[in-house]
């Protein structure tokens, strides 16, 4: 290496030292400077002396201290029960409260608030009282307690329980349909006793003695599969209704009241039934007791096919003949006696098949223009019969 090229070497050496030791020294003097630098902040305290903290109003506040809810466990039927729920006010201004309508106005004989009115912190009773006045085993009623809460404007207050019978009837009615007037018939109702072994009845009587000279009741104890049908019964007995021949033609009911040695209430029965004609009117579109068929709208390219029956019973029912005499209007208009079904042992039905043919003339045939079915019978007490059609043909 020449003289020259090391003089040049030198010379870069040292301005390359010299620049890095220029970089070292302007970085340590700008940390430096830096660091004396203060970011201003506003540390002014404010001041809270002169106002107090402001705290949330609550309103009225409603609280049920023992329960919205109350069960009184079993009662017997028609027994009378008695409970107070407890009110308190948890808020910070007055509570005002009034009762609301009873989901059993029967049931449920009393229902108000001692105190309508509540402070701060106050309590009052609301008063409930109950008669336990149900068919079914659970009993369950409530009310509304209103109030001026804004969060609980209605508190529900409700009365559970079960229902606990000295002595049940299995059910309320008998009915019998349809008697002929010189037929007899029977049914029964079964008398449970749930807390007693000995059950007896000690009267029994009708509400109606004229309808009662009719009716037959006879008492009998309960066989052991009768009995089992309600597992917590101790004893049981039957009731027999038996209904004579001779009641008139129409609609009847009556109400056996039954008292037993159980202390409770009678028991109620009512029997229920119609004492209907030995021959009857019977089908779709029927009403039975005005002897009517009723047969729509139809048109006059379709025309009518429909099937009624008349029911015999009773004891002439084997020797009783039924035929169709004659018709009203005697065109497009017919109908047709079909051969007996026996139904039972006990009734008859002929049916009788009513048409109108397919272009039958546009026509309506109502109140003072049926159409009529004339009908013989051999019965003593039925032997005519005037069957009335209604019905509209339409183009």
């Amino acid at each position: 290496m020449t003289k020259t090229s090391q003089k040049t070497m030198k010379a870069t050496l040292f301005a390359i030292a010299a620049l890095v030791l220029g970089v070292v020294v302007g970085t340590f003097w700008t940390q430096k400077e830096f660091n004396r630098e203060v970011v201003p902040v506003d540390l002014t305290q404010v001041s809270t002396t002169d106002s107090k903290p402001v705290v949330a109003k609550i309103g009225p506040k409603v609280t049920i201290v023992n329960g919205e809810r109350h069960d009184f466990g079993s009662m017997d039927r028609n027994a009378h029960g008695k409970h107070s729920y407890i009110v308190r006010n948890d808020g910070d201004a007055p509570l005002q409260m009034e009762t609301g309508q009873v989901s059993c106005g029967v049931c449920i004989k009393v229902f108000a608030v001692a105190k309508p009115t509540l402070g701060p912190g106050e309590r009052t009773d609301v008063h409930i009282e109950w008669d336990v006045k149900t068919s079914d085993v659970k009993f369950e009623q409530s009310g509304p307690l209103k109030t001026n809460d804004p969060n609980r404007p209605s508190v529900h207050l409700s009365i559970t329980g079960s229902v606990i019978d000295n002595v049940r009837v299995d059910r309320p009615d008998v009915h019998f349909h349809d008697l002929s007037p010189t037929e007899s018939a029977t049914a029964s109702v079964n008398i449970y006793a749930f807390r007693e072994t000995d059950l007896q009845i000690e009267k029994h009587e009708f509400t109606n003695p004229k309808l009662a000279e009719h009716m037959d009741v006879s008492i009998a104890p309960l066989t052991e599969s009768d009995l089992a049908r309600e597992p917590k019964a101790k004893a049981g007995l039957k009731v027999n209704l038996g209904i004579k021949p001779g009641l008139p033609q129409g609609d009847f009911e009556n109400t056996l009241n039954i008292t037993t040695n159980q202390g409770s209430d009678p028991l109620t029965v009512k029997v229920i039934g119609n004492i209907a004609s030995d021959i009857m009117l019977m089908g779709p579109n029927v009403m039975r007791e005005k002897l009517l068929v009723t047969l729509g709208t139809f048109p006059q390219s379709a025309g009518k096919k429909h099937t009624i029956f008349l029911l015999v019973k009773g004891p002439e029912r084997d020797n009783v003949k039924i035929n169709i005499d004659a018709v009203e209007p005697t065109k497009e208009f017919s109908a047709t006696l079909g051969e007996p079904i026996r139904d039972t042992a006990k009734t008859i039905r002929y049916p009788i098949v009513i048409e109108i043919p397919p272009g039958a003339s546009p026509v309506t045939r109502g109140d003072g223009s049926y159409a009529k079915i004339h009908v013989k019978t051999t019965h003593p007490d039925l032997k005519d019969l005037d069957i009335r059609v209604r019905y509209v043909v339409k183009e």
